[in-house]
């Protein structure tokens, strides 16, 4: 993380609620799965057409995500059998900001769609006010249980010319109960824009260095690893496991 932070501060900063003015709850999402030996060059690649959110002083904030889903694991399962419409449930703490909210998000036709609000802090049962958006938005009364928790270091990178954001998450590791499962050195780049853009400096950057988009849930990808297979239909995620494998200490 030392080599980390000294590139980033070579990076203009942006604060918080600069970086809000251009919100992105209503986005084309496209992910890069990274070695971490190579995010040092690809920052140096990035630094002069991106600015690097900053917030007390600090340009690398931890993340932690709790997510739901119902008995048969719709949520899950919708991902696994590539429906063009889903849904991700969960709580998510900033503690860069101390600040906690209930989301959910929805994928529909490639583009992500996200709501939230503002709680004072993760809970197992879901009250009320979750389970009225979760209505609305899902557009049915589902119940739902708590599955897993994930966390990271992330790094949040905003173009100084156009409305897109590139997220950058580290160490990312999964948790239930007294079980913990790391990714070890993959690094996951999600290129988060208004509309796809294949010449922004981001997707130009991953072409020269050889990477190309690649699907990845990071709530999936936690199942995966987390349950028994005899638990879960994988199937379909090999290939992810396969790739995760592919790097040194992944798994």
């Amino acid at each position: 993380m030392k080599n980390l932070s000294q590139i980033l501060h070579q990076f203009e900063s942006i604060s918080l609620e600069k970086l809000l003015d251009a919100d992105l709850m209503n986005r084309v999402d496209s992910k890069f799965l990274v070695n971490f030996s190579l995010l040092p060059k690809l920052l140096e690649e990035l630094k002069d057409h991106y600015h690097v959110l900053e917030i007390e002083n600090q340009r690398i904030s931890k993340y932690e995500n709790f997510y739901f889903d119902s008995d048969d694991r719709r949520f899950y399962l919708d991902h696994h059998n590539h429906k063009n419409h889903r849904f991700k449930v969960r709580y998510r703490k900033y503690s860069s900001t101390k600040t906690t909210y209930f989301e959910i998000k929805e994928r529909r036709k490639n583009r992500t769609i996200k709501q939230r609000f503002l709680v004072e802090q993760f809970v197992d049962d879901l009250g009320k006010k979750e389970m009225d958006l979760v209505q609305s938005v899902i557009g049915t009364k589902v119940k739902l249980y708590p599955v897993l928790v994930n966390e990271y270091h992330r790094i949040t990178l905003a173009s100084t010319a156009l409305k897109e954001r590139l997220t950058i998450d580290v160490g990312v590791t999964y948790t239930k109960g007294e079980v913990k499962k790391p990714v070890g050195d993959v690094v996951i780049v999600e290129l988060k824009q208004e509309e796809l853009n294949r010449m922004s400096p981001a997707f130009q950057v991953m072409n020269q260095n050889k990477i190309r988009p690649f699907r990845f849930s990071k709530y999936c990808v936690g199942s995966v690893l987390l349950f028994p297979k005899e638990e879960i239909k994988y199937n379909n995620f090999k290939y992810i496991i396969q790739k995760l494998n592919t790097y040194k200490n992944a798994i």
